[in-house]
């Protein structure tokens, strides 16, 4: 039986990836924060006996020597945000060294294949210009950003967050071109959404990834208009554990990304199908004539396929399947952090 290590288990995707590689029959071992530590154990048990955890405080720039110990494989979820430095030279080295720590590493140990989180926001410029531009993605595209343009300065948090993506992402393809026994994929999802694990600490209301849009629906409130891009965080998890079964590829970069995507979920769709299937919920609710405000051109979609040739990912969730998790997820964690503050 495989063992694989997975950075950030209590997180959002890297939850939903444990549980399908217990599910696939892998053995998992997981990295959680020392301050996380006692509240993870505390919850989680031994409900799981597929699963170990070890304490990394930093996978950016810890040691990761006992982690990797007799490991098969790496997912690596859990990327550090491009912020808290003193400035962008020392922020941008928060997002790259976030990869290429654990891509060092994986070749210190002879670890060689490494399955990584990427971003939709690493195919398109920072200025999401191109999500409204009727534009189809590939595998092929990437975002124009230099790290000059970077280091300048003068840019506003998002653009920082999908600029960082954009430079990490290459920074970890240029590293594993110069390591031929190295098979890195990277799955490319847009926004995520749906369920959080069962059995798994439930996160913080500051803490919910994408899920914080949802969440924006059940206090009454309207989200901006992100590009409506989704993919069901169960799909994403999947394809992190097909890619672990993925052949190595060629010399092309393009072989091993793997964009996926749920297709479209739009504001006020989800609101009118939450008012007709959560009568409970309209009070909480945005009013169905509510205004939402339109996207600035035609959305950009996802061209999924090689994701379907290569990964098998010929089905996905639904929008009303992710919101519908997202949901009861989200209503199960209010109890939590009532008790918590009661």
């Amino acid at each position: 039986m495989a063992l694989i290590l997975v950075t950030g288990v209590n997180g959002f995707v890297g939850s939903n990836v444990v549980l399908q590689l217990i599910k696939a029959g892998y053995k998992v071992r997981g990295t959680v924060r020392g301050s996380k530590m006692d509240n993870f154990r505390k919850i989680v048990g031994d409900k799981f006996p597929a699963l170990e955890v070890v304490q990394v405080d930093d996978v950016g720039s810890g040691d990761l020597t006992d982690a990797m110990k007799g490991v098969d494989a790496v997912i690596h979820v859990a990327a550090p945000l491009p912020f808290g430095g003193p400035g962008p030279k020392e922020n941008l080295n928060i997002a790259v060294e976030g990869y290429l720590n654990v891509l060092r590493q994986a070749v210190k140990n002879d670890i060689n294949k490494v399955v990584m989180t990427g971003s939709w926001a690493s195919t398109i410029d920072p200025t999401l210009k191109q999500a409204f531009e009727g534009h189809i993605s590939t595998e092929k595209d990437w975002g124009n950003v230099t790290e000059e343009e970077f280091l300048s300065g003068n840019h506003d948090p998002m653009w920082t967050y999908l600029a960082a993506k954009i430079l990490a992402e290459r920074a970890a393809w240029k590293f594993a071109a110069n390591e031929p026994a190295l098979d890195l994929s990277i799955i490319i999802p847009p926004f995520i959404f749906g369920p959080f694990v069962p059995g798994f600490p439930l996160p913080e209301q500051i803490a919910l990834s994408s899920n914080q849009h949802i969440y924006t629906l059940l206090k009454g409130a309207v989200p901006p208009p992100l590009p409506p891009l989704f993919c069901d965080v169960r799909d994403v998890a999947q394809a992190h554990v097909a890619a672990l079964s993925t052949p190595k590829s060629s010399s092309n970069v393009e072989d091993k990304r793997f964009l996926v995507s749920g297709g479209f979920l739009i504001w006020k769709d989800a609101v009118e199908y939450l008012h007709a299937t959560r009568p409970g919920l309209k009070a909480r609710l945005p009013a169905l004539d509510a205004v939402f405000a339109p996207f600035p051109g035609t959305p950009t979609s996802i061209d999924a396929s090689r994701a379907r040739e290569v990964l098998g990912m010929d089905k996905y969730y639904t929008w009303k399947e992710a919101v519908d998790g997202a949901i009861d997820g989200l209503l199960e964690a209010e109890k939590t952090w009532a008790a918590t503050s009661a």
